[in-house]
C-alpha cells in the first residue's frame, strides 16, 4: 500500500495489528532496493540523508508492504482478514479513537484507518457476506 508518512504507518500498523518490523528499505540512484541494517533506526537513516521509501511488517503469516507516496487508481480499498475473537479483541483495544468503526460486535469488526483502507475482521470460518447483507441494508427496487 502507498501512503503519505510512511513512519506514521509503520506506528500505527504495528500498535494496533501488533505486527514486527521485517524491514526497512530505501531505492537508490541505481535503481535497487537496499536494506537499513537492523541495528540502526529512522534516525540514523535520516541523519546519513537515506529516504526510506518501504517497509515490511509482518503479523503470523500476514506480511504487509508499504510505500512512500500518494495512493494511485486502483489502490486497495478494503482488506478482510480472519482472526479469533481474542486477537480481534486486542485489535479493538488498540484502536485510536479517531478511528472510524462501522460495525463492532463480538465476531465482527469493521473500521476504516487513517489511510483510507476499511479492514474487515471476522472470526475463522464465517462466510463472507456482503455490507449490506449482513447489516440488513438493502437496496429498493
Amino acid at each position: 500500500m502507498f501512503v503519505p508518512d510512511l513512519r506514521a504507518a509503520e506506528r500505527y500498523y504495528q500498535t494496533v495489528f501488533d505486527m514486527e518490523l521485517i524491514g526497512r528499505e530505501a531505492e537508490l540512484a541505481d535503481g535497487l532496493w537496499y536494506t537499513l541494517p537492523f541495528d540502526k533506526g529512522w534516525g540514523e537513516a535520516e541523519a546519513a540523508g537515506i529516504e526510506l521509501g518501504m517497509l515490511a511488517l509482518r503479523k503470523d503469516e500476514f506480511v504487509l508492504a508499504l510505500f512512500r507516496g500518494d495512493a494511485p487508481p486502483g489502490q486497495i480499498y478494503v482488506i478482510g482478514l480472519a482472526m479469533p475473537t481474542e486477537e480481534m479483541a486486542r485489535v479493538r483495544a488498540r484502536l485510536p479513537e479517531e478511528a472510524q468503526v462501522s460495525e463492532d460486535a463480538p465476531d465482527r469488526l469493521e473500521f476504516r484507518g487513517p489511510y483510507q483502507i476499511m479492514w474487515q475482521i471476522s472470526v475463522p470460518g464465517d462466510v463472507f457476506r456482503t455490507a449490506g447483507d449482513f447489516a440488513n441494508r438493502w437496496l429498493k427496487l
